[in-house]
């Protein structure tokens, strides 16, 4: 089947390194010229799968996490977190998970999180105590958050290739990403209590001083209620979220006078430069997915799962089980790309809510950041806080308990995500 081997194909560019665009442009022109097409398809697919109003959203949601980035509001939600939660038993490792929880709320995206925080809080941690593997570890696990409180760039695209509302997708991811957040400070509480890491914790601030720092930050923490609150409300959709973000760090940054036409323009550069690779990948995604169509591949795999069980909790689990492993070495976007059309209509099948599975594969997708060989957080991490793989491979592996156990928590719960969808729609 051409489906298998251009699949086959792009796994084994990206174990050579060949750049994941790369990869999956050469698997799609292979799969094209072995089914004898057209080649002209290619640019047609490429520009057909670009062309959707929601994708707006994205680089309106990386313009906001880089500007808070290149502002240094990032400092100010960290300094606001350890007021509020640095004297619980684990320290600054819980000033950690509740920053990328507030920071979530505007980036959309792990790498953000996980490099816009990343300096900040590895210094301020190795500074007061920690090692350095065990904080690179934490910020690490802690920005999986990113893609699924809202704004979430992958739920976007998600919803685009599933045919879901994105509205509906963005608030689902709410309550997943707070116990995602409580699972985290759960383990860190756990490894500080038994002694297993040294965590120094901070004096219990008075209540007058925590009232002042809220007040002093409470412009760089703020936005993730505006976004989350006109996307509840309707006020807004999720494209008009992303503009209110950006917006709304401009303004902060002014206000703030930490704005600058350098820093700008930085942010301006790097939104330019991971759309286009983000573009890209989805265009040629397109491609793909016609293949994978063509050849029916979406049924086989749906009649070949369910000749194993007719169980849809026993599905769910061994599709978990599969895109975790997929995830150890596939990046998360492409991966997202790729299996998507193919599980979707196996969900359908099975009656598994297309909500709550975007919940579901948009958080499993992410794991695969923190997870080797091709953990592409990892890389990102050893670069910012300068660490070698294997410290970080083991420091990061204890988090990977609570990660997973939130990931089948969220699956067999559907509750948990839909809640608050049920709720307003």
């Amino acid at each position: 089947m051409v489906s298998i081997i251009i699949t086959v194909t792009f796994i084994g560019l990206m174990f050579l390194r060949c750049p994941v665009t790369f990869s999956m442009g050469l698997a799609a022109l292979l799969g094209v010229i072995l089914l004898d097409a057209n080649v002209v398809i290619i640019p047609q697919y490429i520009a057909g799968g670009t062309q959707s109003f929601a994708l707006l959203a994205v680089p309106f949601f990386l313009l906001a996490g880089n500007l808070m980035n290149s502002l240094g509001l990032t400092k100010r939600i960290f300094g606001l977190a350890q007021t509020i939660v640095g004297h619980i038993k684990g320290g600054l490792a819980q000033v950690n998970v509740v920053a990328s929880i507030i920071f979530a709320g505007i980036s959309g995206a792990a790498l953000a999180d996980a490099a816009g925080l990343g300096v900040v809080e590895v210094t301020a941690m190795t500074k007061a105590g920690y090692r350095k593997p065990f904080a690179t570890a934490v910020t690490l696990a802690s920005a999986s958050i990113g893609p699924i409180i809202p704004p979430s760039i992958v739920m976007v695209i998600y919803g685009i290739q599933a045919e879901v509302s994105i509205g509906k997708l963005l608030v689902a991811g709410i309550i997943p990403g707070l116990v995602i957040g409580g699972s985290l400070m759960l383990m860190n509480y756990y490894l500080a209590a038994r002694g297993i890491e040294p965590c120094p914790v901070t004096p219990r601030q008075p209540l007058r001083k925590v009232a002042k720092s809220f007040g002093q930050n409470i412009l760089a923490v703020i936005a993730p209620v505006f976004i989350v609150g006109g996307l509840i409300t309707g006020i807004v959709t999720p494209t008009e979220a992303g503009i209110v973000a950006v917006v709304f760090s401009i303004l902060v940054g002014f206000i703030y006078k930490e704005i600058s036409f350098k820093e700008m323009r930085n942010a301006l550069m790097e939104t330019v430069k991971s759309t286009s690779i983000i573009m890209i990948l989805i265009g040629v995604s397109s491609v793909i997915s016609w293949i994978y169509t063509y050849e029916k591949l979406p049924q086989i795999a749906a009649l070949s799962i369910l000749s194993l069980s007719q169980n849809k909790y026993v599905i769910l689990l061994l599709v978990n089980i599969f895109l975790l492993f997929m995830g150890c070495l596939i990046e998360p976007i492409p991966l997202l790309l790729i299996a998507t059309p193919i599980l979707v209509p196996l969900m359908h099948q099975i009656g598994v809510d297309l909500v709550h599975f975007g919940v579901i594969i948009c958080y499993n997708i992410t794991l695969g950041m923190i997870t080797p060989p091709m953990g592409v957080g990892l890389y990102v991490m050893m670069k910012v806080v300068d660490i070698s793989f294997e410290e970080l491979v083991k420091a990061v592996l204890p988090f990977l308990l609570p990660l997973i156990g939130t990931l089948f928590l969220i699956t067999f719960f559907p509750v948990i995500s839909l809640a608050l969808v049920n709720l307003f729609w």
